[in-house]
């Protein structure tokens, strides 16, 4: 039995930190940091090429779950969704897929004697955008900070000399935020042990369920 978790980015780390701090039990097979980061999960570097890391995954028949995490970014989460149910389609049967397709949210792809398949479409599986949207929804309600950074940036939105394009303010304010914190520039992961972030916040849990469905946990 192997298991993935292929991600667009570096997705991976942060949320790897995410699941820990919540307790959420490790895949079977990779309780170890180094087997994590090395075996389980597949950092793709880019959209397309995450298509193509799924499309090698399907025939790896060692291979019993797999997940894919993708940012929804300006396409839309029902544009990435069709992309994904594209490839599937080559292996699985449309009654399968039809299942999916009713799953509000996130979807998880079954079928005997085919791997499980889990797809999360950042932040939420509903709206536009990416990791940072979904962290954002992590800052505490009460952090000034945050709203500081947020106004500065919608200050310089409105300069003659504003580089940011719409689709990527929703960085602009997470990266700005951390930038400011008592230990300037923290990696997303660092910055959730930190606690930076609130590991409770009602977005998180979601995602953990959507995790558990997905994979073969190493529960007792």
């Amino acid at each position: 039995m192997a298991q993935r978790l292929i991600v667009e980015g570096n997705d991976a780390i942060a949320l790897a930190v995410l699941c820990r701090k919540r307790n959420l039990p490790s895949p079977k097979g990779y309780e170890s940091e180094t087997k994590f980061k090395q075996e389980f999960v597949k950092s793709s570097g880019g959209y397309e090429k995450t298509l193509s890391d799924l499309k090698e995954s399907l025939d790896d028949i060692n291979l019993t779950n797999i997940g894919i995490i993708v940012d929804a970014n300006d396409a839309g989460p029902l544009t990435r969704w069709q992309a994904v149910r594209r490839i599937l389609a080559e292996k699985y049967a449309e009654a399968s897929l039809f299942n999916a397709d009713q799953q509000a949210g996130p979807k998880v792809v079954q079928e005997e004697n085919l791997p499980t398949i889990g797809i999360w479409i950042m932040p939420n599986n509903i709206d536009q955008g990416y990791l940072e949207h979904f962290l954002a929804n992590l800052v505490p309600e009460d952090e000034e900070l945050w709203t500081h950074a947020v106004r500065v940036v919608d200050d310089l939105r409105l300069e003659t000399y504003n580089e940011l394009t719409p689709a990527k303010i929703g960085k602009a304010y997470l990266h700005t935020w951390l930038s400011w914190k008592r230990e300037p520039g923290k990696p997303f992961g660092q910055a959730l042990d930190s606690k930076y972030f609130n590991k409770d916040a009602p977005v998180v849990q979601p995602f953990l369920n959507w995790f558990r469905t997905t994979f073969i946990l190493n529960v007792p």
